[in-house]
């Protein structure tokens, strides 16, 4: 008999031992999970208000506390004042959807193909997709160059849009392979079997089923284009055809930096991705986490 009352005692006492240890456990979480978005979130916080500080406040000793004492628009209002920063916005919105479509369109074709398609040579060809994803920027800075000064693309649209779409194809390719992995084909020989064709099934069945994959794949496209750098400053030397990212950086003095100006062209260029992102950060993190279990 006290065995039989021994053993719920021991139970009882080892769970009640548990439900004590849990949420110290799930504080500590909380605890680091707070630290880590406070540091990842205060270096843009102090950016964002920063944007509305004067260029006196900012070049104070106060001016790395958050506070604002006199809030102004004056670097807004300078942003588009001193600046073509109107242009420059129209030129990197121009440049990324046209990457984003492009690159999202032909990868959805080739990611497909290696999903569904038995042909030669697939297996190497996966690996050079792969490989390109290993290649240096700066290794192609000279190449491309070269090759775009012999077909007279240097301060064109064109050259930038050839050479992001040339890194986005093969990354969104083998994204998009992972996220048409994950189709059951019994919904396309459903399909092959009611009449419709190898074309019919893709547009009417796969790419539906597909959406988020694609909006993932569309987002991680236009990023890659508005926020680069190195391609924009060089295959471009024309003012009139400056991205974002060029036109801030052209916008630091030799001797004194802007700040507030700086701040403010930062928050303009970024508000678009913000506001991109609230919009379709579902889809965005199904479309990543697709075949993440089938490869």
């Amino acid at each position: 008999m006290s065995m039989r009352i021994t053993a719920p005692r021991t139970a009882a006492m080892t769970a009640a031992k548990h439900r004590v240890r849990l949420p110290a456990r799930m504080v500590l979480v909380y605890f680091l999970l707070a630290g880590l978005t406070l540091a990842i979130v205060m270096p843009f916080l102090w950016l964002f208000l920063g944007s509305f500080k004067s260029s006196f406040e900012l070049m104070q000793n106060q001016s790395q506390t958050l506070w604002i004492k006199n809030p102004t628009l004056e670097n807004y209002q300078r942003l588009f004042r001193e600046y073509d920063f109107a242009r420059y916005f129209l030129n990197s919105t121009i440049v990324a959807g046209v990457t984003a479509v492009f690159a999202t369109s032909v990868s959805a074709f080739a990611g497909y193909s290696l999903a569904r398609f038995t042909f030669a040579g697939k297996s190497f060809l996966s690996f050079l997709i792969l490989l390109t994803q290993m290649i240096p920027v700066i290794a192609t800075i000279i190449p491309l160059y070269l090759w775009f000064q012999w077909l007279h693309l240097l301060d064109t649209y064109w050259a930038l849009i050839i050479a992001y779409n040339a890194f986005a194809i093969p990354f969104c390719t083998w994204l998009l392979r992972g996220f048409f992995m994950e189709i059951p084909k019994e919904l396309e020989e459903a399909a092959e079997i009611d009449g419709a064709g190898q074309l019919g099934t893709f547009f009417r069945i796969v790419l539906p089923l597909s959406l988020p994959g694609l909006v993932a794949t569309l987002i991680f496209s236009f990023i890659l284009a508005w926020q680069e750098f190195l391609f924009a400053v060089t295959f471009t030397s024309k003012a009139e055809l400056r991205t974002l990212t060029v036109g801030i950086a052209a916008m630091r003095g030799r001797d004194i930096v802007d700040w507030g100006l700086l701040n403010a062209g930062v928050v303009v260029s970024t508000v678009p991705l913000a506001v991109l992102f609230a919009f379709v950060q579902r889809y965005l993190v199904k479309g990543l986490t697709a075949g993440a279990v089938k490869g």
